[in-house]
């Protein structure tokens, strides 16, 4: 069997057992049924899969128990889960690619692909390893590139693009730069140290994006959508504390409770008339004087 078989089992059983828990011979039923679909032999012995368990938590961090008093078999850690969803979905899809190339004919990707990538492995080793790096950026507004010496922190994704957030060493400040903007990367021997004053894990965490205000605090924001738009914002929520007020047959009423940015509000105004901001008021203003712009211009 080939190493690429290996990993689409690794899949299959990861994906099954994110719907719930299961016995070991559901499991291999599974397995059974999709050797059929895919052509490819997926069945194994019990003592395979106990293989499989070690090499998922060492390759997915996914960490796969079994209950012993049952026999089922359970994903220990549902936030290690929902962390690597993302990386999961691209293994899936690379997998599907792969396994049948014939396939490639029946998909179609956006023609905006992210720039910038290349650079993402030596950005998360030094990121890793706690490497000083000067990278070459050039800004959109700037004729020439620069070089800036900074300690790398963490990669955030954010609507198809990829930052860097770091810290710019001569200035001692917190910085966001955007890897399709990184023209290189130099990494140094130096080695840097955290300040114990950023929470890495929550500095986004009442960010819409990328943009994080240097004052004030987050907002609760109130909003209605149509009926409609609603069913593509419950399913794809703009922010973690989303959650539904009120839902009637014409409107559903949400609350998030997050910084009022830049790419916050234009990610309202593209809801065009199927938005109404209720609270906070200055945010209904800041709307207005935005829509009225716009159509002083037609």
């Amino acid at each position: 069997m080939s190493k690429r078989e290996y990993i689409s089992r690794y899949l299959l059983i990861i994906n099954y057992l994110k719907r719930g828990r299961a016995q070991w011979y559901d499991i291999l039923n599974h397995l059974e049924i999709q050797s059929e679909i895919e052509g490819y032999n997926y069945t194994i012995s019990q003592r395979t899969f106990q293989r499989d368990i070690s090499e998922i938590r060492s390759i997915y961090n996914i960490d796969i128990q079994n209950d012993k008093s049952t026999g089922y078999y359970f994903i220990a850690a549902e936030e290690e889960l929902n962390n690597n969803a993302q990386l999961l979905d691209s293994f899936n899809l690379f997998n599907a690619l792969s396994l049948n190339n014939n396939y490639s004919n029946y998909i179609q990707f956006e023609s905006r692909v992210p720039k910038g990538t290349e650079h993402i492995y030596g950005l998360l080793h030094s990121i890793k390893n706690k490497y000083v790096i000067e990278i070459e950026y050039h800004k959109f507004y700037e004729e020439d590139s620069e070089h800036v010496i900074v300690n790398p922190y963490l990669i955030k994704q954010f609507k198809g693009r990829w930052y860097l957030l770091c810290l710019k060493v001569e200035a001692d400040d917190i910085r966001t730069y955007a890897l399709d903007r990184i023209k290189s990367i130099d990494i140094k021997k130096k080695r840097f140290s955290v300040s114990k004053e950023i929470d890495l894990k929550s500095y986004f965490k009442n960010c819409f994006g990328i943009i994080t205000p240097d004052f004030g605090k987050p907002e609760k924001i109130i909003f209605c959508l149509s009926s409609f738009q609603a069913k593509y914002v419950k399913s794809y929520p703009l922010h973690e504390t989303q959650r539904i007020i009120k839902e009637t047959k014409d409107k559903t009423t949400f609350e998030i409770n997050v910084f009022i940015t830049e790419d916050l509000i234009m990610e309202f105004l593209s809801y065009g008339q199927e938005i109404e901001i209720i609270s906070p008021k200055f945010l209904i203003k800041q709307i207005v004087t935005i829509n009225k712009s716009i159509l002083s211009k037609y």
